[in-house]
């Protein structure tokens, strides 16, 4: 069995919380309507007639009797016709009786007589007096020395009654208000979640061949307006790294091909026919130069993979930048001086930042060797240590060809060669500067550059103090 959509819980939902509402509404309407209907019309309505009775009562002591107006005598006594009036003494005698209760009398159990005697009058309901139940109320009242109880009562079918069709009109105009409020419900979560149906039609047909598509957006600036831009938004991201990826394998597979290509064919053309040692030297020598460059392509490659699946290699932890800065220079020596390029550090206090040790001096080997690759022989490249107060920075300044405007943004682009790199025959293939970026970045840095387009450039390391 499906579950249902999140649409009907929603119509659920109110649809319940409105229902538990209304019946809280119609039992606090039924009480209030039988407080009034017990308390202030028939209570009131029987206590003022019993109250009438012992007025008269105490006005005429000497004739003990129910004062009912006489017939022809008078207009209608709407408060008498459907009352029973009884007088009696506290031993239970009845004294007088009105012409409604016929040859019957109202009760005077000896609870009651207790009762009376304190003083106090008495509320009470009869469900068995006659055919139908009865309210009534005993008032005691002292005629003289003697002490007697007037009795009112009236029938409670009426009262019954309108209980009753109160309760029917509570039960239909809540069932009423139910339905409405239902259907409305419904109509308004259909109408809302109208654009979340479109989106979801949407994003079913968005893969990775259209992933330039957007989601519909609705126009507004609501909730599901702002859902709408955030999905649109990392569909962007998506869109972006799905290029960058294929850009990514188009680019390794270019960088692969070619140096087994040349590999190839030198291979080829060796064995077309015998030859002398030396020519199978040389053939062999060129042949471990393209290994060589398949061989740090591929290691470049798995370095990358590895950050990208974010393998934590080392913690971070406090490193002077001077033993960042020793183990970068010392890396990059072996070349510089094959390219008679000097690398000169200059002096600087003892910084604490905080990094991987092995990370940042890989990446500060990585762009040091380029400063060195770029550098003319005989050139310079200087290393200079500044402190702020959040950061410490490692700039690498060469003496190169320098670095254009237009090159300046996609340089840390992996497999990117600016237009030094294309125009001369550095070797190299684009991923150093990638590692290194991603390499700070994973620490919490960053790496900026500084280029006039002219004449060198400068690489800044900046890493979180520690």
């Amino acid at each position: 069995m499906r579950p249902p959509s999140f649409k009907t819980r929603l119509w659920l939902g109110q649809v319940v919380v409105l229902a538990a509402m209304l019946a809280l509404a119609a039992l606090g309407a039924d009480w209030a309507l039988r407080r009034v209907v017990f308390g202030e019309i028939i209570d009131d309505a029987i206590l003022s007639l019993a109250s009438t009775e012992a007025a008269a009562l105490q006005g005429d002591p000497a004739h003990l009797h129910v004062h009912e107006i006489a017939a022809g005598a008078g207009p209608p006594s709407f408060v008498r016709l459907d009352k029973f009036v009884q007088i009696a003494d506290l031993d239970g005698r009845v004294v007088a009786r009105s012409a409604t209760l016929g040859t019957a009398r109202l009760p005077i159990p000896p609870a009651l007589v207790a009762r009376l005697r304190g003083g106090e009058t008495v509320f009470s309901t009869y469900t068995d007096f006659g055919e139908e139940p009865v309210r009534m109320v005993s008032l005691p009242v002292d005629v003289g020395l003697s002490r007697y109880v007037v009795q009112v009562a009236m029938s409670l079918d009426d009262a019954h009654a309108v209980l009753r069709v109160g309760r029917w009109l509570f039960l239909t105009m809540s069932l009423v208000i139910l339905a409405g409020i239902g259907l409305t419900s419904a109509l308004l979560a259909r109408k809302a979640l109208r654009p979340i149906d479109r989106m979801v039609m949407r994003a079913r047909h968005i893969g990775e061949g259209n992933l330039a598509e957007r989601l519909p957006h609705p126009g507004t600036r609501d909730e599901i307006g702002r859902l709408v831009e955030t999905l649109n938004e990392m569909l962007g991201r998506l869109e972006r790294s799905f290029e960058i990826q294929r850009r990514f394998t188009a680019d390794a597979s270019h960088e692969l091909r070619s140096p087994l290509s040349r590999l190839r064919a030198e291979l080829e053309v060796t064995l077309r026919r015998p030859r002398a040692g030396p020519e199978y030297e040389e053939t062999l020598r060129s042949c471990l130069d393209e290994v060589q460059r398949v061989q740090r392509l591929t290691e470049e490659l798995l370095e990358l993979a590895r950050i990208d699946a974010r393998q934590e290699t080392e913690p971070s932890q406090p490193i002077t930048v001077n033993e960042i800065v020793a183990a970068g220079v010392s890396a990059v020596t072996p070349a510089a001086e094959r390219r008679g390029v000097l690398v000169l550090v200059e002096p600087a206090q003892e910084i604490l930042v905080n990094a991987a040790p092995v990370a940042a001096k890989v990446a500060l080997a990585n762009i040091l060797d380029n400063a060195v690759k770029f550098s003319p022989p005989g050139g310079d490249v200087k290393v200079a240590v500044t402190a702020g107060r959040e950061e410490a920075a490692i700039a690498v300044s060469d003496a190169g060809p320098g670095v254009s405007a237009e090159d300046v943004p996609r340089l840390f682009q992996r497999f990117y060669r600016g237009k030094a790199s294309r125009a001369t025959d550095v070797p190299g293939v684009g991923l150093g500067l990638a590692i290194s970026r991603a390499l700070i970045e994973r620490q919490g840095g960053r790496i900026s550059v500084e280029a006039s387009g002219e004449k060198g450039a400068t690489f800044t390391v900046h890493l979180p103090r520690a």
